[in-house]
C-alpha cells in the first residue's frame, strides 16, 4: 500500500514538473527580464522585499536615500532603450533607492530593460481596483506589467487635471491597500509661497494624506515647490532644508515621532547634478523626484549624490 502511495506521488511531481517546465518556458521567452526579476513568484517577492528592507548605508537617521525619475509624457521605444542601458550599464550607489516614473504604455517595456534593482512607478492610478472609469488605470493593472510604485499627487495633476488633496489621498489609500509603494507629492505655488503660505499649504496636503494613510511604511514624500518644477529655478539647499524640517516637526506632531524618524521626505524641482550633491547634504532631505534631468546621462550623478 505505501509503495503504490510512494509511485502515485513519483508520478504526480514527475508530471507537475513537465508541466511547470512548459508553462515556465512558455513564461520566460513571453516575458524574460519579469521571469529573470522573479516578479510573479513568491521566492521572488520574498528576496525583492529582502532588498528593500536590509539595512544599508544612509543618512544619520537611518533612512535610505530614493531617488525617482519622473519622466512623464515623454520618451519612446528608442529613447527610453537608450536611458535604460544607460542606468544599466552605470554603477549605482547600492544604498540609493532607485525608482523610473514611466509613461504607463511603456511600463512593462521599460521593466523589461532596466535592472531588477531598479523599480518603475506609474505616474498615475485611481482610486478603485476596476470599473467604467475610460482613461483610467488602476494600482492592480501596474502591478500586473511588473510596477511597483506609483507617483500621486503631482503638481501637474493637481494644476492641471484639477485633482483635489481628497482625491489624492484616497488614491494613495488605495494604492497602499493594492501593495503598490507611493511616492506622495506636495508643494506651493510661487504666489503661495510669496504670500508666505508654504508651510500653511504643505501642511494642508499633508492633512489629506494623513486622513486616509494608517501605514506609512511604503510611502515617501516628495516636496517639490511647484514655482520649481520644470522653470530651471531651485530652492537653495536651506530653503529646501527648511521645508522639509517643517513637514518632520508636523509628523511628530500630528503622526508619531516614529514616522517622522523613518519616513523619507524627498526634494523635487528643477534637481541637476550640478545642485543635487549640496542638497543631499541637508539633513531632513532623503532623496530627490527628478523631472527633465532623469531623461539624460546626468541623472547617474543625481542618483550618486551620496556616493
Amino acid at each position: 500500500m505505501d509503495m503504490n502511495h510512494s509511485a502515485t506521488n513519483l508520478t504526480l511531481d514527475a508530471l507537475k514538473s513537465v508541466v511547470s517546465q512548459a508553462l515556465l518556458g512558455k513564461f520566460t521567452a513571453v516575458f524574460p527580464k519579469l521571469f529573470k526579476c522573479q516578479w510573479k513568484t513568491y521566492e521572488g517577492q520574498k528576496k525583492l522585499y529582502a532588498n528593500f528592507s536590509k539595512d544599508s548605508v544612509s543618512n544619520m537617521s537611518g533612512r535610505k536615500f530614493c531617488v525617482g525619475g519622473n519622466w512623464k509624457m515623454n520618451g519612446d521605444q528608442k529613447s527610453i532603450a537608450e536611458i535604460c542601458k544607460v542606468l544599466s550599464d552605470a554603477q549605482l550607489d547600492p544604498n540609493t533607492d532607485v525608482v523610473i516614473g514611466c509613461p504607463a504604455i511603456y511600463l512593462m517595456f521599460a521593466r523589461n530593460l532596466l535592472p531588477c534593482s531598479i523599480g518603475v512607478a506609474g505616474q498615475n492610478a485611481y482610486k478603485v481596483a476596476k470599473g467604467a472609469f475610460t482613461g483610467e488605470i488602476s494600482p492592480a493593472m501596474l502591478k500586473d506589467v511588473g510596477a511597483d510604485w506609483v507617483i500621486l499627487g503631482h503638481s501637474e495633476r493637481r494644476a492641471i487635471f484639477k485633482e483635489s488633496d481628497e482625491l489624492i489621498a484616497e488614491k494613495a489609500e488605495h494604492a497602499l491597500a493594492e501593495g503598490l509603494k507611493v511616492i506622495a507629492c506636495i508643494g506651493e505655488t510661487l504666489e503661495e509661497r510669496e504670500a508666505g503660505k508654504t508651510n500653511e499649504v504643505v501642511a494642508r496636503q499633508m492633512c489629506a494624506y494623513a486622513k486616509k494613510i494608517r501605514d506609512w511604511t511604503n510611502v515617501v514624500v516628495a516636496y517639490e515647490p511647484v514655482w520649481a518644477i520644470g522653470t530651471g529655478k531651485t530652492a537653495t539647499p536651506d530653503q529646501a532644508q527648511e521645508v522639509h524640517a517643517f513637514l518632520r516637526q508636523w509628523l511628530t506632531e500630528n503622526i508619531s515621532k516614529e514616522v517622522s524618524n523613518s519616513l523619507r521626505i524627498q526634494y523635487g524641482g528643477s534637481v541637476t547634478a550640478a545642485n543635487a550633491k549640496e542638497l543631499a547634504k541637508k539633513p531632513d532631505i532623503d532623496g530627490f523626484l527628478v523631472g527633465g534631468a532623469s531623461l539624460k546621462p546626468e541623472f547617474v550623478d543625481i542618483v550618486n549624490a551620496r556616493k
